[in-house]
């Protein structure tokens, strides 16, 4: 088999149901320049002898183990070790692609690639809608779904995802790469896959946790101060103007290098931030509105 565009990585423990129908959507794809890699924690539910069975009938499987390991992250961090497409893809156990999908992706050496995706409550479906420009205001509020995106394999060279957190490292990673590290993004307007809305990720105060948690151990504390003032800005009367011009794509770019300008200028010349620990916890509690 030749090196493959895109690397598919499940991970999977103890959901050989959502495993079947993960496999399911993988095998309906007509697109062909793939390998799969599955990372089974140990399961005891059968999980494995599915595999074993989809091993024999479907050659793009490269690699897969079954033994213990230390979350989900973990888990996914195995699969790119193993990974050698120019893509990165993590679709794990319980979530499908959508129809035929993945021949409509355009693989053209954007860092990230992301399309729109649909979350499964109950029976009731909610779709999520990527962002055009990914800025700090939503990166705070929101995340590029990894079901949704397809990432550069370059991104992963030096920083796998960072096994200390339990919900946000594939956050984490999305924010260093894009709004850190200024890497190349595109939005999709197809919905890439469904996924189960119900998990841990969908408890709001435990992600928001998390988030403030991983900006407060990566970024400055000047820049760390600076960016709870914008979100605290962000909360103010004035944002209500900026709907009005925010509907052309030269005022978003433009805006974006605003923010990220004052956040460089604020960390040289600030010697003044305002105190976080109130701002902290109403951010915290503060469920994000678009009204």
């Amino acid at each position: 088999m030749k090196t493959p565009i895109l690397s598919i990585i499940t991970v999977n423990f103890n959901n050989n149901e959502g495993l079947k129908k993960t496999l399911r959507s993988i095998e309906t794809q007509s697109y062909t320049s793939y390998e799969h890699i599955i990372i089974d924690a140990d399961s005891n539910d059968g999980s494995k002898e599915t595999i074993e069975k989809y091993s024999e009938r479907n050659t793009r499987l490269t690699y897969w183990v079954s033994e213990k390991d230390n979350g989900i992250y973990d888990g996914m961090n195995k699969g790119i070790r193993q990974a050698k497409g120019e893509y990165l893809y993590f679709l794990n156990s319980g979530d499908c692609l959508q129809g035929d999908i993945l021949k409509k992706i355009s693989f053209d050496g954007t860092k990230y690639i992301y399309g729109d995706m649909v979350l499964i409550n109950n029976q009731e479906q909610r779709k999520e809608t990527g962002p055009d420009y990914p800025d700090l205001i939503f990166f705070f509020y929101n995340a590029l779904a990894h079901q949704a995106c397809f990432i550069h394999h370059s991104l992963f060279a030096d920083k796998l995802y960072d096994t200390r957190y339990k919900i946000i490292a594939d956050w984490g990673h999305s924010f260093q790469s894009i709004i850190m590290e200024g890497c190349s993004y595109r939005h999709i307007p197809s919905t890439i896959a469904e996924c189960d809305g119900t998990g841990i990720s969908s408890n709001y105060i435990d992600v928001q946790t998390e988030r403030l948690k991983w900006l407060k151990e990566n970024l400055s504390h000047q820049l760390y101060s600076t960016y709870i003032d914008i979100l605290e800005y962000n909360k103010s009367e004035f944002k209500a103007i900026i709907p009005t011009m925010n509907h052309t794509k030269k005022f978003q770019k433009r805006a974006r290098k605003l923010v990220c300008w004052l956040l460089k200028l604020n960390a040289i010349f600030s010697s003044h931030h305002t105190p976080a620990e109130d701002i902290y916890n109403s951010i915290l509690y503060r469920p994000f509105s678009n009204k």
